[in-house]
């Protein structure tokens, strides 16, 4: 039944057997109770029953003979424990370290971590691509010290993720010392991950997703593995892969992670996915009312399993999608209560999230000072990954436009429209330039709002038409409407207004493909006042 993945029948079976276990089982039947608990505590787990989960645990860690026979129940009880928030999960993580003779210091100041993670660059700047696939197998001695540092990394994300840098070049150490294991593979993904977030140059960036690459392609040495899998996609396509992956294909792999992390019964990990794919669904146009059924969906799983760090978030999405659709009246379901604030961090994340929705629901509903606004807090934030900042430079500057001409601004406020036109090219050209894909249709919108702000047609003309045909290419379909629609408005402002009604026809059938009706009825508006002011051009030019 585990092997099906039927955690309510194997539940069922194991409940039996732990009632017929005589008095003395722990004595008498040691090896059998052992696994016997242990199976239990996973079945129960997987069905989202917490509470038998630990009981069955603690037993374990109670009546466990020696460290290696509760390992693997150590590992269980962390994952909850951090499903869960509890710093507990961090400090119990640690002491097993302990045990297994590895140091965990409390900090690392900033100068030791830069020259550490330096050193660790450079000795894997030192391996070929081949020569990191043909790597010998790592001594099962450093197995379970591999595993916990696996845990410590999701851990550290949460609670202190300023250690993750030391975590994931520990790991790395010990695998070029010693040799690769699954948990390896974690390692590896992880250290690119630490350099796609922190560096801003496109060498250490495309290096970075080197090493991301090398370490997905060292999975199928080991085979599928589900233990180890769901946390390496899980950050290689949510930190990693978008600098030269389509946002698409991050998102179908994310979806399959949570997939494979579900029928594993590895709920927490599962859980971790929906994160970046319901953000990554969203950056890359998917349809909207498909994607708030999802959600729902995911809403109900992340209930089920009582994930109280995911809820928030979740929540906040979906919010985000309904906003999208219809303004909100789609938004009826209220799948959360009160959902309490745990650490500084924690904190500080939601606050990225809430400002990153609020952003983008803003400037959606064409609320341009209310989306600076949002924009500039989360930017203030600096704690989003690049990913975050590039759609966040990108909106806000197409914003800034958007602002000084509703408005008619003043001196002052063209000099902002162009320092956010400036910040946003000096992020996205580098961006476009590791992946064209995600990153050049944005650009060349950029430039087309530039070139019509300054009065410059010609350019302007080429710059929307190349915007559109790129994102097309790309099928960001929602962008491609942005593009259609801004060309629309330049060309009714040149006075072509029927070359602006054809590009605002495009945009109507874009945001209807995308599943805005809130956009279709804002374009259908701004149709109907080109049509207007034609016409009374028109009557007035025959008056």
């Amino acid at each position: 039944a585990m092997d099906r993945s039927d955690y309510d029948t194997a539940r069922s079976y194991f409940n039996n057997s732990l009632s017929l276990l005589p008095e003395n089982h722990w004595s008498s039947n040691y090896g059998f109770s052992l696994r016997l608990f242990f199976l239990s505590a996973k079945a129960a787990y997987s069905c989202g029953d917490i509470e038998k989960a630990y009981d069955l645990l603690k037993e374990i860690l109670k009546e466990g003979r020696c460290l290696e026979d509760k390992l693997d129940a150590y590992c269980l009880y962390v994952t909850i424990l951090s499903s869960e928030g509890r710093i507990e999960a961090w400090t119990t993580c640690c002491e097993v370290l302990s045990k297994l003779n590895e140091t965990i210091p409390d900090s690392v100041d900033v100068r030791t971590m830069g020259a550490m993670v330096k050193q660790t660059g450079e000795m894997l700047g030192k391996i070929s691509f081949d020569n990191l696939l043909e790597m010998q197998e790592l001594d099962s001695v450093f197995h379970h010290t591999l595993k916990f540092y696996t845990l410590l990394i999701f851990i550290a994300f949460w609670k202190k993720p300023q250690m993750t840098p030391l975590i994931a070049c520990r790991m790395i150490k010990l695998s070029l010392d010693h040799g690769v294991c699954k948990d390896s593979i974690f390692g590896f993904v992880q250290y690119a991950a630490v350099i796609c977030h922190q560096s801003k140059e496109v060498k250490y960036i495309r290096e970075a997703c080197r090493i991301g690459k090398a370490a997905m392609a060292l999975l199928k040495r080991f085979g599928s593995s589900v233990d180890i899998e769901p946390k390496v996609c899980l950050f290689y396509y949510s930190f990693v892969a978008h600098h030269t992956e389509p946002l698409q294909l991050c998102t179908e792999n994310l979806r399959k992670g949570f997939e494979v992390g579900i029928s594993a019964g590895e709920s927490t990990i599962a859980l971790y996915h929906l994160l970046a794919l319901i953000k990554t669904a969203i950056f890359s146009g998917e349809n909207l009312q498909a994607l708030l059924v999802e959600v729902d969906y995911y809403l109900e799983v992340t209930n089920r399993f009582h994930h109280k760090i995911l809820l928030p978030y979740l929540s906040g999405y979906r919010e985000t999608i309904s906003i999208l659709i219809d303004k909100g009246q789609s938004n009826t379901a209220n799948p959360l209560g009160r959902v309490s604030t745990s650490g500084e961090v924690e904190a500080q994340r939601r606050k990225e999230g809430m400002f990153m929705n609020r952003t983008l629901q803003s400037f959606w509903c064409g609320y341009s000072q209310r989306c600076h606004h949002y924009a500039k807090k989360a930017a203030e934030l600096q704690s989003g990954g690049l990913l975050n900042k590039h759609i966040l430079s990108f909106y806000s500057a197409v914003n800034s436009f958007r602002g000084v001409k509703n408005n008619n601004g003043n001196g002052s406020q063209f000099s902002k429209v162009k320092d956010a036109f400036k910040a946003a090219i000096t992020a996205l050209k580098p961006a476009a330039e590791l992946s064209p894909w995600n990153f050049q249709n944005k650009v060349y919108l950029l430039e087309a709002e530039m070139f019509s702000f300054e009065g410059r047609d010609i350019e302007a003309r080429s710059s929307y038409a190349a915007a559109i045909t790129s994102s097309c290419s790309s099928r960001f379909v929602h962008e491609q409407g942005l593009a259609c629609e801004l060309a629309g408005l330049h060309y009714f402002k040149i006075g072509e207004a029927e070359t602006a009604l054809n590009f605002l026809k495009q945009a109507k059938e874009c945001y209807q493909r995308w599943g805005s009706q809130m956009k279709v009825e804002s374009i259908t508006q701004q149709m109907g006042k080109v049509v207007s002011a034609s016409i009374t051009q028109q009557s007035n030019y025959f008056t």
